[in-house]
């Protein structure tokens, strides 16, 4: 056995969003667990995540097919600087993060004697735009009698709320887009299925075509609360002669509360699918992804699953994966919650084969020196490849 080097994934193939894979850990449990929260440690601290439904290896493997579609698309062009965040696409991206982070915080930007109104006030905002949709039709033609009921209908109605939320409404139409959500863009890309289940067969192989449309949905429906560490540039301000100069000097992550969000919608039509990432978190990871907040897999990887593949993307492959010497047994322990698990020796040596099997290491060591298992760590001989 020896001594192990710095990891390096030398074959990229498939691009990986760093934060999620960071703190989702696969989740599988009886239905009346949901939704279900776990603790994570995360850029120091512990954090809660709580998923409402089932996460498995599958489905963050489908987000990792979708997301690396989605950067190849938007790189397709782009050659200058491509794998660092330096190019002006990502930096565009890195200075539009603010907007999102202020929508995130929403609830701590808006007032307390303004929160009572704000259902109040999003209701305002819907008459406000069938008055004006009625009053465009009127100059276009004559409202018929009905038409002309729910004119005038909407337009009390507009009036009382106006009366009911009274000198409140200057201010919140002061933060009218934090209320409605015009923060967050909608993002799609179109996929097909075909040539899906062909780019990434290693994982679809022997699979039906049904089953990624499955897998998809699935993933689409999962919702999400934790705090998502989200890429944010580092400023600097310079003053050259009489103008002043705005410069990103690096990049840094920051939390964004994330609560019950789901990452993508979908729409199905035949063997496209459209994944349209219209909330919260799918504009974080819409900005993340562009931002090369990233990471890469080799192909191999496609041929893990269970806990080998979540182990893999855990400490191979995001942050300190590059940096592995010897990794401590109790840190898979905790990560996956297992401290009362009595056959998790089994599962981490199962898991370990299939990752040394699937020809991502060349070998792997247990050193169990206190005769307790959890106590130990393991060595790691990285392949030739």
């Amino acid at each position: 056995m020896g001594k192990h080097q710095p990891y390096k994934n030398i074959n990229k193939f498939l691009i990986t969003e760093r934060s999620l894979s960071y703190i989702l850990r696969p989740v599988q449990t009886r239905k009346s667990n949901y939704p279900y929260t776990y603790i994570i440690e995360n850029m120091g601290s512990n954090v809660a995540i709580t998923v409402d439904r089932a996460w498995t290896y599958g489905n963050h493997l489908i987000l990792d097919f979708i997301g690396h579609e989605q950067f190849e698309k938007a790189y397709a062009k782009i050659y200058e600087k491509r794998t660092s965040w330096k190019n002006e696409f990502s930096k565009n991206f890195l200075m539009n993060v603010d907007d999102l982070i202020r929508f995130a915080k929403r609830d701590d930007i808006i007032p307390d004697d303004l929160k009572p109104y704000i259902q109040k006030y999003k209701r305002y905002i819907q008459v406000e735009g069938l008055v004006l949709e009625l009053e465009e039709l009127r100059k276009k033609t004559q409202l018929d009698e009905a038409k002309t009921e729910e004119y005038n209908k909407y337009l009390r109605e507009k009036s009382e709320l106006i009366n009911d939320l009274g000198y409140y409404l200057s201010e919140l139409n002061d933060i009218r887009d934090l209320i409605i959500g015009n923060a967050i863009k909608s993002y799609y890309i179109d996929l097909n299925l075909q040539h899906i289940a062909k780019k990434y067969s290693i994982f679809f192989r022997g699979r039906r075509k049904e089953y990624i449309k499955t897998l998809i949905r699935r993933t689409a429906e999962v919702r999400f609360t934790f705090e998502y560490p989200v890429r944010v540039p580092l400023i600097k301000h310079i003053k050259k002669g009489d103008d002043q100069l705005t410069i990103i000097k690096g990049v840094d992550l920051e939390s964004v509360k994330v609560e019950n969000e789901n990452i993508f919608n979908v729409e199905f039509n035949g063997d496209s699918v459209r994944v349209i990432f219209n909330t919260l978190l799918g504009n974080l990871f819409f900005h993340n992804l562009l931002t090369l907040n990233t990471d890469w897999f080799e192909e191999d990887y496609l041929k893990l699953n269970g806990y080998a593949s979540a182990i893999y993307r855990r400490f191979f492959v995001t942050r300190s994966g590059n940096k592995v010497d010897q990794l401590p047994i109790k840190n898979v322990v905790e990560y996956f919650g297992w401290s009362k698990n009595s056959r998790y020796p089994e599962v981490i040596k199962r898991a370990f084969e299939d990752i040394k099997n699937a020809g991502l290491i060349a070998d792997y060591k247990f050193n169990i020196n206190s005769g307790k298992f959890s106590k130990g760590y393991l060595e790691v001989e990285k392949t030739s490849k």
